[in-house]
């Protein structure tokens, strides 16, 4: 698993390390800083390095490295998400723009961080609701203190991500499903790849450790129910869940059962790739009028109902680096060059 955490500045200086094993040692940032950050890879490379034999996985915030050290054979998506939870944490501590100068006046909190949130090199508890229960140093504000029979059962119980003892003045759901079509046409208009990416948002008020349920018309469920029901039906290809959702419930019934966490968070992501419908026809027509001139002609018919308005559609079309001027007319709407 992870061997060591390292957080570093754009001059390569290790600024906090944590080593949870005894495999690698400091002397490999001296690597790091070489063949990384002076050689310029960040941004340009994969974030993924391997040198002399150990395993370099790292992730930028601003002028900062933040760096996993491993010499077995991780699970890279486990390494990111940790990396991407340590930096989401240092913001609810110290401020969405910490750099340099607030980690180092912070040293202490950071260094207990790293211990609650990673033992061993297996990550632990990353949930900001129960940390700062316990570590109210930062910009977090601490809550009502909890007894210590409570605290224990958060910390190391099931349900780490909602404290008990919630109460509200009225019990309140708020349900978001944002979705966003890919398509990618031929030069005749035909659909060569098309697939929905969409994700369900939810904010919960609700009082005491309320249980979920969501259901969903996957084709699945709807397949095995008896009878004539022609309801319609989507076919869901892969989806992942928050960490709250019971995931052999789903497997079951394919019925998201789940005791949400107070406030805003993100319930799911799905993919969809069959019976997906155009929104938009769109007929390009290109004349080539010479050797300095080309004429484009774009056409967009919307597929969807009269009922329906779209809005905020904006069509890219690319040009040239070189084109030196253009003239534009439209039936509809503004254009600019």
């Amino acid at each position: 698993m992870i061997s060591m955490i390292m957080v570093l500045n754009q001059k390569g200086d290790i600024m906090i390390s944590r080593q949870y094993r005894d495999d690698v040692s400091r002397a490999a940032a001296d690597s790091f800083r070489l063949q990384v950050i002076a050689a310029k890879e960040a941004g340009s490379q994969p974030p993924v390095k391997i040198i002399d034999g150990c395993s370099f996985l790292y992730t930028r915030h601003r002028k900062l490295y933040f760096v996993a050290l491993t010499r077995s054979n991780v699970n890279p998506a486990l390494v990111f998400e940790y990396l991407f939870q340590k930096v989401r944490i240092l913001k609810a501590y110290l401020g969405d723009d910490f750099e340099e100068g607030s980690m180092r006046n912070s040293m202490t909190l950071i260094y207990e961080l790293m211990d609650e949130t990673m033992d061993f090199g297996y990550p632990q508890n990353c949930a900001i609701d129960v940390l700062r229960l316990y570590i109210n140093l930062g910009n977090v504000k601490p809550q009502d203190e909890p007894e210590p029979s409570q605290l224990t059962s958060q910390i190391t119980g099931a349900i780490d991500w909602r404290r008990e003892g919630i109460r509200h003045k009225k019990n309140e759901v708020y349900i978001d499903v944002l979705e966003s079509v890919n398509l990618l046409l031929s030069s005749t208009g035909n659909i060569l790849r098309s697939e929905v990416m969409g994700q369900v948002l939810m904010n919960t008020k609700l009082s005491g450790m309320p249980e979920c349920k969501f259901g969903l018309n996957d084709k699945l469920v709807i397949d095995k129910e008896k009878g004539d029901n022609k309801r319609p039906s989507v076919e869901i290809d892969d989806c992942t869940f928050h960490r709250c959702v019971r995931l052999g419930k789903f497997d079951a019934d394919r019925t998201i059962t789940f005791i949400p966490p107070d406030g805003e968070f993100e319930l799911m992501r799905y993919r969809v790739t069959d019976n997906i419908n155009q929104p938009f026809r769109i007929m390009p027509v290109v004349q080539e009028e010479g050797h300095t001139r080309v004429s484009i002609n774009l056409k967009v018919v919307a597929n969807f109902s009269d009922k329906l308005y779209a809005t905020h559609v904006i069509m890219k079309i690319p040009v040239p680096k070189n084109t030196a001027r253009s003239k534009i007319k439209g039936s509809y709407g503004r254009a600019k060059y």
